[in-house]
């Protein structure tokens, strides 16, 4: 009997093992292992393309300007430096400032307007140029801007500024040149304190031009005038005012601190109290607030002034020194500053 079971068990296991050999590919753990499929090496993706800003082109720029000169003189204060004062010239309530000193009454003679001249001959541009006492380059180390404000309507309240920070060339140039725009400058607005009317509610706060670009680049330009270490020419676009026969009132101004476009005009902005005086023996000198800023009377062009405009240039022959006042000290003081005409 047990040989018996012992055929019955052997058959069994060749059955069994029969059964596994022949169903081998299905069963787990004889499953063979099938290779993955080999794939070609990955093509590598282009780098993207960088796209680099295409810098708009300059179209129309200054030439040297040719044709007499507007010419419009102010006090200089060089010969008080000493002193730290200016003698007269600065009449803050009406926005006249003769204020060439940091707030220490330092001298700042690269901010002191001795003249300044505009050209209208050129079909495109007019020209301007501002006359310091002192040598622009002495500026070196200090903030320093040139520049000029012009009303269009003639009544005190300039719609344009334009400025630039010191020029080190005598090469054209757009760099950092600013055109700001007043939208409140045509809105009629009431006078503070009797003295010019303001700019507008809001200051100089549309900006034309700024860092190289605006709907115009070629609108400003500024640079040193060839051959004069103390005197900076900017140019602008005629098509700003009217044209070649556009009718404005301009002045020049120096700004060595300098002030915000939307601080314009200053005397509205600051009182005379926060602005102090560069005069000595006024009630509020020295200069605290308003300091490092200079500008002349208001000049008319494109039309002879009426000398009812706010501000306008009184125009008596230009004095043998002009570095003298026009008053002697405890006398009312008279309009500073003079112009020679020119064609305009």
């Amino acid at each position: 009997m047990n040989r018996a079971f012992d055929h019955t068990w052997l058959l069994c296991l060749v059955v069994l093992v029969t059964i596994m050999i022949s169903t081998g590919c299905n069963y787990p753990g004889l499953r063979p292992i099938t290779p993955e499929p080999t794939l070609p090496p990955a093509t590598p993706s282009p780098a993207p393309t960088k796209i680099i800003p295409t810098e708009q082109s300059h179209i129309l720029v200054p030439f040297n300007p040719v044709g007499r000169a507007q010419t419009i003189h102010d006090q200089v204060n060089k010969s008080y430096a000493s002193q730290r004062r200016a003698y007269g010239g600065d009449e803050y309530r009406v926005g006249r400032f003769e204020r060439p000193f940091d707030n220490a009454m330092t001298y700042l003679g690269y901010l002191d307007i001795v003249k300044s001249t505009m050209v209208r001959s050129d079909p495109s541009f007019i020209y301007v140029t501002i006359q310091v006492a002192d040598p622009i380059a002495s500026a070196v180390d200090y903030p320093a801007y040139y520049g000029l404000e012009l009303d269009l309507n003639l009544d005190g309240r300039s719609r344009y500024l334009i400025r630039g920070p010191r020029p080190i060339g005598e090469e054209w140039s757009s760099d950092k040149v600013e055109v700001w725009e007043s939208s409140s400058a045509e809105i009629p607005v009431a006078e503070v304190g009797g003295g010019i009317p303001v700019t507008g509610a809001f200051g100089f706060d549309v900006s034309l031009l700024r860092s190289g670009e605006g709907k115009d680049i070629d609108l400003a330009w500024i640079r040193m005038s060839p051959g004069l270490a103390d005197t900076v020419e900017i140019a602008f676009k005629n098509s700003l005012v009217g044209g070649e026969k556009g009718k404005f009132v301009w002045r020049p101004f120096t700004d060595g601190a300098p002030f915000e476009p939307r601080l314009y005009d200053l005397q509205n902005s600051f009182t005379l109290e926060q602005a102090g005086s560069p005069i000595s023996g006024e009630m509020y000198y020295p200069l605290k607030e308003v300091y490092a800023v200079d500008n002349t009377c208001r000049v008319a062009s494109g039309y002879e002034a009426t000398g009812r405009e706010p501000g306008i240039c009184a125009q008596p022959p230009p004095p043998d020194n002009p570095e003298q006042p026009q008053s002697e000290p405890g006398q009312p003081q008279l309009p500073l500053g003079h112009i020679d005409p020119g064609p305009y």
